[in-house]
């Protein structure tokens, strides 16, 4: 049964109606339950009989849906807020549970904070690009024909194409590499139950591009580059000879100081790496297997290394530049940028007829020198840092075989030399 009360203002004028529908009695308790409630506002400027006439239409169309279990309580409102509420929650919670390819990305950064930042943004760079595909799509709907799909693309010229050309065989490798590192991660947090890539074999080089080969100088060839660098400014000079004699890489010598070498001795512990990116600038990191290592030096590479201190610490006291103690800087006595190395051989390989110079091919040079000439794996390995000694065997397999036929030979010398021949 439906009521109405009205409510006044101050000055005793009705401005709206309190319309209340019983809902009887509690079975149990026999006690009244609290009624169906709502206000009705009473427009300006109605005349009494057409307010009279509208309250008992609203009246009989509020009781009519009421009766039609259309109209809640307050406290059924209250309970109906507070279970959206908890809807909401749980939808969170599966949200959580099952990401979308983005949301991943961000929960898998977060907790891969503890990259190098170098490796970090390499990351970044391949999942933002698979993020333009993936994007939405749950983790748990990502099938192996998808990603297979988009490894393809790379590799064509499809819509995954940079600058109108396909990527190359290395950058695919990347993308393949950091793709199939987050559905690993994703199964071990229990994601998903299985990563797409598990039986996904790494993509092969094109039919139209051929893996470049490394760059190796000869014996001779390192001569001549020796001569060459006569001619270049004693700062490169230095970097260079020191480049083909340790093996090292470029950010781990930028990242070199002198209270690092012995140049009694000449041994060497490289314990720091040199590196950039456009958010950070150059900074310094650990070496990439987050491991010290000793090298030894041969005698004249330090000889000129003593000279290029020396000067070095001449021209940074002319310009009253302090010395920050690392063996090769910006001529403002800044750290150097990785990239300056490589940018300095460039233009060395242009003026001397040496096409492909770039640091690595110092690295390889030093490592298919010293295989060649007998060096033992193990201890090549050590002086590049490479984190297991089968990584410069598989690297430097043709190295070994000549230095293999070199001892077969030491070895048929020193048994078969005073047998006669048949």
């Amino acid at each position: 049964m439906a009521s109405y009360r009205p409510r006044k203002n101050k000055f005793g004028q009705i401005i709206s109606y309190e319309i209340r529908v019983s809902r009887g009695y509690d079975p149990v308790t026999r006690k009244a339950l609290k009624p169906y409630t709502m206000t009705w506002k009473v427009p300006d400027g109605w005349s009494k009989n057409r307010i009279e006439r509208e309250l008992n239409k609203v009246v009989a169309e509020f009781e009519a849906a009421c009766k039609r279990a259309e109209i809640l309580t307050r406290e059924e409102r209250k309970a109906q807020a507070i279970d959206r509420v908890e809807q909401a929650k749980r939808e969170q919670a599966e949200q959580e549970r099952k990401p979308t390819f983005t949301r991943y990305i961000e929960m898998y950064i977060k907790e891969k904070a503890a990259f190098a930042p170098g490796t970090l943004e390499n990351y970044r760079t391949a999942l933002q690009r698979a993020a333009a595909v993936f994007g939405d799509m749950k983790m748990a709907d990502i099938t192996n024909l998808t990603v297979k799909q988009y490894i393809n693309d790379l590799q064509t010229s499809g819509k995954n194409q940079l600058n109108g050309k396909p990527l190359a065989h290395k950058t695919i490798l990347k993308h393949y590499i950091v793709l199939h590192a987050l559905f690993e991660n994703a199964v071990e947090n229990q994601v998903i139950a299985v990563s797409p890539m598990q039986n996904m074999k790494r993509p092969k080089p094109r039919k139209d591009e051929t893996p470049k080969e490394p760059v190796v100088y000869t014996e001779s060839e390192v001569q001549y580059i020796y001569r060459c660098l006569d001619n270049e400014p004693l700062k490169w000079k230095a970097f260079i000879m020191f480049a083909i004699d340790s093996g090292c890489r470029r950010g781990e010598i930028i990242g070199l100081k002198w209270s690092e070498i012995d140049f009694k001795t000449g041994k060497v512990n490289i314990c720091r790496n040199a590196q950039y990116t456009a958010g950070k600038g150059t900074y310094i990191s650990t070496t990439k297997n987050r491991k010290n290592r000793v090298i030894y030096l041969n005698r004249p590479v330090l000889t000129v290394l003593a000279e290029w201190k020396q000067q070095q610490a001449l021209l940074h006291f002319g310009q009253g530049i302090p010395l920050n103690g690392f063996c090769f800087t910006q001529d403002n006595g800044e750290m150097m940028n990785p990239q300056a190395p490589t940018s300095y051989l460039s233009r060395f390989g242009k003026k001397y007829n040496l096409p492909g110079i770039h640091p690595h091919a110092l690295r390889h040079t030093m490592a298919t020198l010293s295989i060649a000439n007998g060096a033992d794996i193990v201890s090549v390995s050590e002086k590049l840092g490479h984190a297991e000694p089968s990584i410069t065997l598989n690297v430097y397999s043709h190295a070994n075989e000549e230095a293999q036929r070199r001892a077969n030979e030491a070895l048929a010398q020193a048994i078969y030399k005073n047998q006669k021949q048949a």
